[in-house]
């Protein structure tokens, strides 16, 4: 498997942007990414953290977004099977202007991309450049055996990201919705939480095939259209 990668060109959802990541304007996370994505040089790095389903995934591809709208270069690499490729990767990326780095945890068994990440680290921040990494926990509990790395983990900026609840959920349904020019009324975005699986990812993605299918038959997203819709397969 290879790394998810974004040089320049970021290619996402239209609604994968800081300003429309949930409670945005509430969001510390979110607030402070905006500026250090303006202005990274003298800052620590930024480090985010939180259980599968928190955004923090969504959140580092936001990230880039900006960038991209800021005219800045980036990529972004997912960590996840590493072992199988070599740590030369990293090589020469202090030459971008934002790298981000997720699923770090994922290299926990793996000294020689430790290293490899370490000396990274050091070099994006020497060039005065924006590094964003996403684990599952605090740096501490990652199970990085490289001292150094756990360090410089320690000394970036973190925010630890929470899980949504279903209100929360119900929430960003709705804006998702209203971003896509239609309407998710109350009882049918509870329908969607009680019937199907809860996960932001999986329920953003029968929003979206609600959506196509509202188009082709010029129906609102009523229950009785929606279970039609999702039992036809």
């Amino acid at each position: 498997m290879q790394p998810l990668q974004f040089t320049l060109a970021v290619t996402l959802p239209e609604d994968e942007t800081l300003d429309s990541f949930y409670a945005a304007a509430e969001s510390p996370a979110v607030n402070f990414l905006k500026h250090y994505l303006r202005q990274p040089a003298g800052q620590a790095p930024v480090y985010l953290f939180g259980a599968s389903g928190s955004g923090k995934s969504r959140l580092l591809y936001a990230a880039c977004v900006q960038a991209q709208e800021q005219g800045l270069t980036s990529q972004l690499l997912t960590l996840e099977n590493m072992a199988e490729l070599s740590p030369r990767l990293l090589d020469n990326l202090e030459q971008l202007d934002l790298v981000c780095l997720d699923n770090i945890q994922a290299i926990a068994g793996e000294l020689h991309w430790q290293v490899a990440i370490f000396d990274l680290y050091n070099r994006l921040v020497e060039q005065g450049k924006a590094l964003i990494i996403v684990g599952n926990q605090a740096p501490q509990q990652l199970g990085i055996t490289l001292p150094d790395l756990v360090s410089r983990l320690h000394a970036c900026t973190s925010f630890q990201l929470r899980l949504l609840s279903d209100d929360d959920k119900q929430k960003l349904l709705q804006q998702k919705a209203r971003l896509r020019g239609i309407e998710l009324p109350d009882e049918a975005a509870r329908y969607l939480l009680n019937h199907h699986d809860r996960d932001i990812r999986s329920l953003v993605s029968i929003l979206d095939r609600l959506d196509k299918a509202s188009i082709v038959h010029q129906r609102k997203l009523t229950i009785p259209f929606i279970r039609e819709t999702l039992q036809a397969g």
